[in-house]
Order: structure tokens, then sequence, then C-alpha cells
């Protein structure tokens, strides 16, 4: 980990010493050193960091990181006869470009989105898929663009996405009759009630209070909707070698035919374990059918980053049989296949 990120780590650890320095108060009344660390903060420190890494990073890892040392530097150094005081004072401008570049890199963002949803042929990729792939491109440190796109993605199904994709003969929901729409109804509805009555509560007494927490319950409400109809139009995969889960606003699970053990029909209570996997937000509230045992431990990829190493999954599928047997099948063939 330090290793892989050492760079990043030494240009942080020097911006921090330039920052120190720069914060004494005889070198804030002295505008020629000022003016120096300043220019060593703003422009050649990360100027540097951006030639020794434009290989291995992204352009927008570049942008996020001199933006966020823009962002600093006058909070940092003393203005007052600074050679880039007249900089600072466009910085209003500055900010409306900054705006401006970043609404056109997500027009682009989502041109070769639509040409890829277009052109997708592999029933492997969906929607989601496609979101999650493209911004590893573009974001460099694998946790934060994962958490970008949970985020995009729960915006993308909660406004946008209001048509199923086409279906395949491999396809096997997991929602018409697992009762979760009532479930995450009931959640909306207890999250706009909840939010009616803080905001009434504390409308009067602290404002800031009260509007902070009608946006995080607008955003709570964006999510619960944006998981629901992901549960509604992401499909099950039954392929020749591997199964593929979908479940919500969760990372593409891809478990090999060859590594599953067995596979049942399973419902009721379990117990909690690291070696245990349940495809539910809401854990036990969310029913479950089916359960599928690997021969080995599996990483698998939650939302935010979060992985869990896991030899037991359990998930809810409409046509449990039928997605059994077929994975029956599947397993059957490869074994077949290995002994010949």
């Amino acid at each position: 980990m330090l290793k892989k990120h050492r760079l990043l780590i030494i240009f942080i650890l020097t911006e921090i010493i330039i920052a120190f320095f720069g914060s004494n108060n005889s070198i804030k009344h002295n505008p020629d050193v000022a003016s120096l660390l300043t220019g060593l903060f703003l422009i050649a420190i990360p100027l540097l960091y951006y030639l020794l890494t434009r290989k291995k990073q992204t352009e927008f890892t570049f942008w996020f990181v001199f933006y966020s040392i823009f962002k600093l530097t006058p909070y940092i150094f003393s203005m007052e006869n600074n050679f880039f005081e007249r900089l600072f004072q466009l910085k209003i401008y500055l900010n409306i470009a900054f705006l401006l570049f970043l609404i056109w890199k997500a027009v682009l963002f989502l041109k070769d989105f639509k040409n890829t949803a277009k052109q997708k042929e592999n029933p492997e990729l969906d929607a989601h898929s496609i979101i999650t792939n493209s911004l590893k491109k573009s974001v460099r440190f694998q946790k934060l663009g994962k958490i970008i796109a949970f985020e995009i993605c729960s915006f993308y199904y909660c406004f946008i996405k209001w048509q199923g994709d086409k279906k395949t003969k491999n396809d096997f929901s997991g929602y018409h009759n697992s009762g979760v729409s009532g479930l995450y109804f009931g959640l909306m509805l207890v999250s706009v009630f909840e939010a009616f009555g803080f905001h009434a509560l504390l409308i009067s007494r602290n404002k800031p209070l009260a509007i902070l927490l009608l946006v995080l319950h607008v955003y709570l409400l964006i999510n619960l909707v944006g998981h629901l109809k992901a549960i509604f139009f992401r499909t099950h995969l039954v392929l020749s070698q591997k199964i593929v889960l979908r479940y919500g606003l969760f990372e593409t699970i891809e478990i090999p035919i060859h590594s599953i053990l067995s596979i049942n029909k399973f419902e009721g209570d379990y117990e909690k374990s690291p070696e245990l996997l349940k495809c539910a937000l809401l854990g036990k509230l969310e029913p479950h059918n089916i359960s599928l045992e690997l021969k080995n431990n599996q990483n698998f990829r939650l939302p935010f980053g979060i992985t869990k190493n896991s030899k037991k999954v359990l998930f809810y599928i409409d046509n449990a049989n039928d997605f059994i047997n077929e994975t029956r099948l599947k397993i059957k063939e490869n074994q077949n296949l290995k002994n010949t």
C-alpha cells in the first residue's frame, strides 16, 4: 500500500511542510518569501507530482489534486502583497471555469456511456457495469471510483432508467415474489414522514440544521429509489462458465461454475458469519431462497469499496427451481468437459 502510493504520500508531506512554513507569522509578513512558498505549494510541487505520475494517474486525479491545492492556498498563505494576490482576486471566475470544465467532462462521459450502451452485445454488461467500468478508467483510486460509481448509479436508476433491458433465456429476476417492493416503499414513507416531522420541529429553532436534515432525507430517498429500481432492472445470469449475480446497486458478483460446491433451496433464519454473504442491503429484513456454497473463500466487492471473503452466498430468485436446475446442469457439463 505504502509502496503503491509513495509518490502521493511524498507529495502530501512536502505540501504539509511548505504549508507549515507558510503559516509562520514571520513569513506571513515577508511578501517575497510568502510568494516563493505560494509558488512552490500551488504550482511547482503539483506540477512535479504530475510529471512523475502522469503515466500512472488519470486526468481526473490531476485536476482533483490541483483544484484542492488551489482552494487551500489562500487560507494558508498571506495574500497581502503576494505575487499571486491578483490570481486569487479572480478565483470566482476560476471556480466558474472549473465548474464548466467538469460539466464538459460529464457530458463527454454521458456521451461515451450512451454510445457504449447502444453497442452493447455482451449480456454480462448492464448499465451499472458500464458506468462502473467507465469510471475505473477516469478515477485512479479504486475506492474513490467505487464511491463515485455508487452515487452516479443511484441517480441514474432513480431518475433516468425507466425501461428494462432485453432479456435472454439465461436471465432470472429476483423481486416479483420477494416482497422487497413493499419493504422499500415502507422505508420511503417512513423517511418522508420523518423528514417532515424533523423539519417542522427544527425550522423555527435551528434553520440550518433543519435544512441539513432535509437534504440528508432527500439523499436517502434517492438512494432507496435508485436501489429498488436497480433490483427491478438488473437480472441474474447463468452462463456456461459462471453465474452472474446482479443485486440492486451492489457490484456485480461473478462466481465461476467450477468453484461451486453445492446449490440448494434455503429459507428461514441463519447465523451471521464472516464466511457468509447475503445479497441484501437490509440483511435479515429481506428474504432469501437459495444458498450457494463455494469450494473456497471468494473475495466479493460490495458498495463503497467494501470487500468480504465468503464461502457461502444467500440470495433470492423468483424461479428458484429453474435457477438451481440450470446451475446444476452447467456444473455437470463442466465436470464432463474436465473428465474428457
